[in-house]
């Protein structure tokens, strides 16, 4: 019986999202002993929260965290790559000695796990799973044994960083089983009371409820009779109170909801921020994307290769993410185009996938 340690971060709900994802996968093939560790918040809980609040404080300056996410990657070749190497690793060391893992995976870019050895005083194997469309830097170690990634062009940009193809599995990023499973069209316009007739668009402002353009945004769409707008503010409970407040007909606010798949399956269209988890989410369930001014990082990277690919359409600013917005709502032929290709871009089953490579990994 395998015992299997992953780590996530807190920093956004994807990281953990994904671990959950594969813990589940592994139960499902039988493998019980899966343990998820928020390694950030274990080790070190003051300054992680420190650093969340800073991250997402850091959204609003999109050129402070551009210096952070592209200048920690010009760091990766320095000695202060060394502190990031050894955070966490005491905490982490302590995990194994009472959880005995055959293998660690990552679910962020946790280098201290490549320090840790097993009774043999041997290397526990150490596999990374990349949650986005791009792999910074820190992901990268000739030491991980494999990388699960989410395209083909990520395998040649790995291989341009002297990882060999044998290392790399393109599978794709995990999510819930939710957003593969079929459901009731009908059903669903039910459950949350929306109109058949009338094209939904969603607005899935994320766990924190940063979008700070949501009011005008809605206010604008709302304007159009024809369709329906469903907010998603997450933990924001003031954006929620707020948009309450408008009293419009035509919209429907949530905050943290489960079962987001079932929002995804009836709408048209997202506007959403460009998470490398919510992007595949997306993926799955072939809804086109209108996404909000990128924060410069993953997020651009990540807009940028949806774009390119025809999956999603960038706006900058509420105006334009209305116009957007209303362009496509009326443009059935750009919607299907969207969402083939779409369908093109998604890896089916990444979790099943990884659990599979991972297992036949350790066990040959």
């Amino acid at each position: 019986m395998l015992n299997i340690l992953i780590t996530t971060a807190p920093f956004g709900n994807g990281h953990k999202m994904v671990a959950t994802a594969l813990k589940n996968a592994f139960i499902n093939k039988g493998y019980n002993n899966v343990f998820i560790v928020d390694l950030f918040t274990e080790a070190h809980p003051k300054i992680t929260e420190t650093i969340k609040k800073a991250y997402i404080k850091s959204y609003d300056f999109g050129e402070a965290y551009s210096m952070l996410y592209y200048g920690s990657e010009k760091l990766t070749d320095m000695r202060v790559i060394e502190i990031y190497r050894n955070f966490g690793y005491k905490k982490l060391e302590q995990i194994s000695r009472d959880f005995s893992p055959d293998l660690i995976i990552n679910t962020f870019p946790i280098l201290s796990s490549l320090k840790i050895k097993n009774k043999l005083n041997k290397n526990i194997p150490v596999f990374n799973i990349v949650t986005d469309f791009y792999v910074h830097k820190l992901w990268i170690s000739e030491e991980i044994d494999k990388f699960y990634i989410a395209t083909n062009e990520l395998q040649e940009e790995l291989k341009k960083m002297n990882i060999p193809v044998e290392k790399t599995v393109v599978s794709g990023i995990p999510i819930r089983e939710a957003f593969e499973e079929a459901e009731s069209l009908s059903n669903l316009y039910r459950k949350f009371n929306f109109k058949r007739g009338k094209k939904i668009v969603l607005i899935n402002s994320g766990a924190f409820g940063v979008f700070r353009d949501t009011k005008k945004v809605c206010v604008e769409l709302c304007k159009n009779k024809s369709i329906q707008v469903a907010v998603v503010c997450g933990n924001n409970h003031i954006q929620k109170m707020k948009l309450e407040e408008l009293g419009l007909r035509n919209l429907k606010i949530f905050g943290f909801i489960e079962n987001i798949d079932e929002l995804y399956k009836i709408s048209s269209c997202m506007i959403t921020k460009s998470g490398g988890i919510t992007l595949s989410e997306a993926l799955a369930v072939q809804i086109p994307l209108i996404i909000i001014k990128p924060v410069p990082g993953q997020e651009k990277e990540n807009a940028l290769y949806f774009e390119k690919k025809g999956a999603a359409i960038i706006a900058d600013n509420a105006y334009q993410i209305v116009n957007s917005t209303i362009e496509l709502i009326n443009n059935p032929s750009l919607l299907n185009a969207m969402r083939k290709n779409m369908k093109k871009m998604y890896n089916k089953s990444s979790s099943e996938k990884i659990v599979d490579d991972v297992v036949e990994s350790i066990e040959r």
